[in-house]
């Protein structure tokens, strides 16, 4: 077995296979430790909205940073498909952002005014496009640059390029330690043998924390657990996404409606309750009247990392080592997958960087803020 890399990645779900990918598409010997099965995380609980535009409200760099991911997916869809035969399911139809009162409609109807790629959409004209809303709402954002991908074949679309392209990726192999060697590499432990790399990324989500404690860094991750739920009903027909008040009903094509997500803060347990899924179907009633006679298909949960302004950590230690961050992506992970990839090539690669996202996603942004 081979135990000498370039780079070591921690974390096998959709952000580590993205660096995995980009890596190994430049020749670069990758090694991905993964503690259980790939996209078993955080990535196996996602609806995969690309909501860019849904989710992010301030126009920053982290805004630009998402827009430029969804952007990419654009690439993706042809190139992943070409070299691992995967679909990743991307559709693009849009989203609605729904109005239910005045005060939303008015707030809506203002972004409108700031975002060219936006569009206000009067209640007569979501209503002709989507019968199966409630007569009751006010009117919807019309946003047709966020899409959907299916998260399970985006990370085994990434899993399989990055394989056939030369990196080795192992299930079931956690890494207990990191260490320093005496040349400057870094020995990961873990149960099958040690492994030595030149590099290493830390991108294991909310499992990241233990990392962070064990390099002396202060940069906590926290779980927020999101509850999900699939339907499925002849009476539904919906083309674009609906979303409300951070809930989202994303058509699957298959006459299949997933349904998320709840959030519970510094909870570990990935069992969905009662209770989140009620307050979910409580939520989505008043838009979708008949949705109440759908098929319940399945329920699920996972962890998503939340960091403490709720913007990930994607940088090089700040101490100048050569460990790299790669997590904290939080309700974006599908979202920012590709840019993050991309992005954690080039600081490998010493290539140039775009400094407004280095400063915006770095591990001690905000202790630098504070000493300012």
């Amino acid at each position: 077995m081979k135990t000498q890399f370039e780079v070591g990645i921690i974390g096998g779900g959709i952000i580590g296979q993205s660096i995995a990918y980009q890596l190994a598409k430049e020749g670069v010997s990758v090694l991905i430790l993964e503690s259980n099965k790939i996209g078993n995380g955080a990535t196996s609980a996602a609806a995969g909205m690309l909501g860019a535009n849904s989710e992010l409200e301030n126009n920053d760099a982290f805004f630009q940073f998402a827009k430029e991911s969804q952007q990419h997916y654009h690439v993706l869809r042809d190139e992943l498909s070409q070299i691992s035969q995967i679909n990743i399911q991307f559709v693009d139809k849009g989203m609605y952002k729904l109005a239910m009162t005045d005060a939303e409609a008015s707030a809506l109807k203002d972004v409108v005014k700031y975002h060219e790629s936006v569009e206000w959409h009067s209640k007569e004209v979501v209503l002709e496009s989507e019968p199966t809303l409630s007569a009751t709402i006010k009117g919807a954002l019309y946003i047709p640059e966020d899409g959907h991908v299916s998260p399970y074949h985006v990370c085994a679309a990434f899993s399989k390029s990055a394989r056939l392209l030369g990196a080795t990726i192992l299930e079931n192999t956690p890494v207990h330690e990191i260490k320093k060697t005496v040349t400057n590499e870094y020995t990961l432990s873990t149960p099958v043998t040690d492994f030595v790399c030149k590099n290493i990324v830390i991108a294991n989500g909310v499992w990241s924390g233990h990392f962070f404690k064990k390099l002396g860094l202060d940069a906590g991750i926290n779980p927020v657990k999101g509850e999900c739920l699939s339907i499925k009903s002849n009476d539904i027909g919906l083309e674009k996404t609906i979303f409300y008040d951070h809930c989202y009903i994303v058509p699957k094509g298959d006459g299949r409606f997933v349904i998320g997500a709840t959030m519970v803060e510094d909870d570990w347990s990935t069992v969905p309750t009662i209770g989140g899924i009620q307050s979910l179907i409580e939520k989505v009633t008043p838009i979708i009247p008949s949705i109440s006679s759908a098929q319940l298909i399945d329920t699920w949960a996972g962890l998503r990392p939340q960091t403490i302004d709720g913007k990930p950590y994607i940088g090089q230690h700040p101490e100048g080592e050569n460990i790299y961050f790669a997590t904290g992506h939080y309700r974006n992970g599908i979202l920012l997958a590709p840019k993050t990839g991309l992005m954690i090539r080039d600081l490998i690669l010493n290539r140039k960087q775009n400094e407004d996202y280095v400063k915006a996603f770095s591990v001690n942004r905000l202790q630098v803020q504070t000493m300012r």
